[in-house]
């Protein structure tokens, strides 16, 4: 009896394409360490360093090998891999900076002061040829 399998493409195994063994397997401790591991790379450097920061280094994954990987209540970073990460969370507040920079609007008339390019609506205005207009025109 083959049937069609379900491929878990966080724990990356194959089963039965059965409701219950999908609710079985997706609600086990392999596959949520699994997921919870892919999403970690999503995660924000800064929030990632900030809760690092503050724990104790683990003694048993610093000797090879931590059963509870990131529900661990212990740092699992070494302080070169801390340093690292705080570099990537200075470039990204550098960055960020710039691009607030970046969009700050450049009127066309600040950044090109050139009377003789522009039409004559957007020159600046000059007063003594306002004086000498005369206003008092028959119209119609």
């Amino acid at each position: 009896m083959g049937g069609k399998s379900y491929y878990c493409d966080y724990c990356c195994c194959f089963m039965k394409n059965d409701l219950n063994v999908r609710k079985l397997h997706n609600n086990g401790i392999a596959h949520t360490v699994a997921r919870t591991n892919y999403m970690r790379r999503f995660d924000d450097p800064k929030k990632i360093m900030e809760s690092e920061r503050l724990k104790k280094p683990c003694k048993r994954y610093l000797s090879g090998y931590c059963k509870f990987e990131l529900y661990c209540n212990y740092c699992h970073y070494s302080e070169k891999e801390l340093m690292e990460l705080q570099k990537i969370v200075i470039n990204q507040k550098k960055s960020a900076i710039r691009k607030k920079k970046k969009k700050a609007k450049k009127w066309p008339w600040k950044s090109h002061p050139q009377t003789g390019l522009l039409p004559p609506s957007l020159q600046p205005m000059n007063f003594s040829k306002l004086k000498e207009t005369n206003f008092e025109l028959a119209w119609g």
